[in-house]
């Protein structure tokens, strides 16, 4: 029985080698038969392989070689060449609603550059890298604006978009793809969350104010006091300060009539 069945896939895989001479020898003479074509570029066994791009050979299914910018000669028979392109990449991840680490709900968009370096990887290694990107861009997103308060992802997007790089360029590092850059385009709350917030910065700056306003008083109360006490030991200076606010007042320009006295004495200090 064990025979029988080793002799069965001896017997296919000498099949399938006969075909495939058979195939490569059918191909080789339709290549011999297009050189008459060759000088005109009308031949149909030329791939041409843009600039910024490399083709990738497979024969019967398997990698044979990486081709570079140019023309170049392939058997159409057993060969399939496919274009990757090098040039740097965009996807734009749309709207999506990710929970914050103080579970508070945010939507968030995002664009992603990223190029391919290794083309032979990114056929082989991953069905449809540009979809496996933008998955992965997607997920790494939620994993990172979930590790952070609203107040992080707020104030420090741009350390959250290295760190979504970083966590990318490494996931599609077996896929021979390199992860430029990230960034966040916008970052929304809903109203009811924005208007929680208005409130509580014009509290808080509401509060503030009121504190600068009462260290000013204070501080200038503390002036008045320091003058008032100079003032009192030295009577010629409460003069001083009169004759200025005489001088003040007269230069105000107002018609006004104004009742003060001739002069101004410091207080005596009664003994006790």
């Amino acid at each position: 029985m064990v025979d029988s069945r080793a002799a069965a896939e001896q017997s296919d895989g000498a099949g399938a080698m006969m075909e495939n001479n058979i195939l490569n020898g059918i191909g080789a003479c339709f290549e011999a038969c297009c050189v008459v074509c060759a000088g005109c570029g009308c031949t149909p066994n030329l791939a041409t392989v843009q600039q910024e791009h490399q083709g990738i050979v497979t024969k019967f299914g398997r990698l044979d070689r990486i081709l570079p910018a140019g023309r170049h000669k392939y058997n159409i028979c057993s060969e399939t060449v496919v274009p990757i392109s090098l040039m740097e990449q965009v996807i734009d991840v749309p709207h999506q609603e990710m929970m914050t680490q103080d579970n508070l709900m945010v939507k968030v968009d995002a664009v992603c550059y990223y190029r391919v370096e290794k083309a032979d990887l990114a056929y082989f290694e991953v069905n449809s890298y540009p979809y496996a990107v933008m998955q992965l861009i997607q997920v790494t997103l939620r994993t990172v604006i979930g590790e952070n308060t609203l107040a992080e992802v707020l104030s420090e997007r741009q350390k959250l978009n290295m760190r979504v790089q970083e966590l990318i360029d490494k996931g599609t590092d077996p896929w021979g793809i390199r992860v430029t850059r990230v960034e966040m385009k916008s970052i929304d709350i809903d109203n009811g969350m924005q208007r929680a917030m208005a409130a509580k910065t014009e509290a808080t700056q509401e509060a503030e104010a009121k504190l600068i306003q009462a260290k000013a008083q204070r501080d200038s109360a503390l002036i008045l006091v320091d003058a008032a006490s100079k003032m009192e030991s030295n009577p010629g200076a409460m003069k001083l300060q009169w004759f200025e606010t005489l001088r003040i007042i007269a230069t105000q320009g107002q018609n006004t009539t104004m009742i003060v006295p001739d002069s101004v004495d410091a207080p005596k200090q009664q003994k006790l």
